[in-house]
This record gives C-alpha cells, sequence and structure tokens, in this order.
C-alpha cells in the first residue's frame, strides 16, 4: 500500500460522524434550525451597520443591504436546490441552470445600482453583505461539528 492510498484509507475512517447511529431525523431539524438561524442573525447583523451606512453614505447603505438579503436569498435558494437534487425532485440540467441564473443575476444587480447611482466602489459592500450569510452558516455549522466532537 502507497503513503498516498493509506493516508486516503485512514481519512475514510476518521471522516465519518462520530455519534455513531446519529438520527437522521434530528440531523435534518437541526439542519433547519440552523438556516432559520442565520436568517435571523445576518438581519441582526446587518441592520445597524446598514443604518451607520445609510447615515454617511445612503448608495453604501443601500448596497449593504441588498447584498445582506440577496445573501440570504440566494443561501437558502442554493440549499433548497441542493436539498430538491438529492430527494430526486430535479435533475442536473435544472439544477445547474438554475445556479447560472442565479450567478448572473446577483452578480449583475450591485454592478448595476453602482453604475446607475454614480458610486461604484460600494460593490465592495454588497459583495462583503452578499457573503456574510454564508460566512455566518459556516460558523454555525463549525461550531455544531465541535460540540459533537
Amino acid at each position: 500500500m502507497t503513503l498516498h492510498a493509506r493516508n486516503v484509507e485512514e481519512g475514510a475512517v476518521l471522516s465519518g460522524h462520530k455519534k455513531g447511529g446519529a438520527d437522521p431525523t434530528a440531523e435534518l431539524l437541526a439542519y433547519h434550525a440552523r438556516k432559520r438561524l442565520i436568517t435571523v442573525r445576518t438581519s441582526l447583523f446587518f441592520v445597524p451597520l446598514v443604518v451607520i451606512a445609510t447615515w454617511r453614505n445612503p448608495v453604501a447603505g443601500l448596497q449593504l443591504a441588498l447584498g445582506g438579503v440577496i445573501g440570504v436569498l440566494n443561501m437558502l435558494a442554493t440549499m433548497r436546490a441542493n436539498e430538491r437534487l438529492l430527494e430526486g425532485r430535479s435533475n442536473r440540467a435544472i439544477f445547474a441552470l438554475n445556479a447560472q441564473i442565479r450567478i448572473f443575476a446577483v452578480g449583475m444587480l450591485p454592478v448595476a445600482v453602482a453604475i446607475r447611482l454614480g458610486e461604484p466602489w460600494t460593490v465592495a459592500l454588497y459583495i462583503a453583505g452578499f457573503f456574510t450569510p454564508l460566512a455566518l452558516y459556516a460558523l454555525a455549522y463549525h461550531r455544531t461539528v465541535k460540540q459533537e466532537a
């Protein structure tokens, strides 16, 4: 057995659930609870930031708020599309087409707003807002995995 094959084999043994016989229903309930929690946390995180940004520059506040809202909606739509694909209620071609349409839409929106309102630097705030829900979800999931260990 080569060194690489042995590492893969060892990784496969260690990569499973540490709970042993984890209940899939409980895991699914935790997943849905995490989605709701991230939606609320993102809102609570962004409200004061949007107020401050709007006070300083209304276009910046708009882009930050737009990024947060679209980020949450995109996260939920992507998760739902993944669920449908895993359940067999969607085919891969439709899944890929929907993903491409979402990527195009969320990429065009901030640029169009920034160009229309004459503040191109605010696209960075949109991007920060867009990826914040994903970062918060990753942190919440990391905490869940760490607690189970």
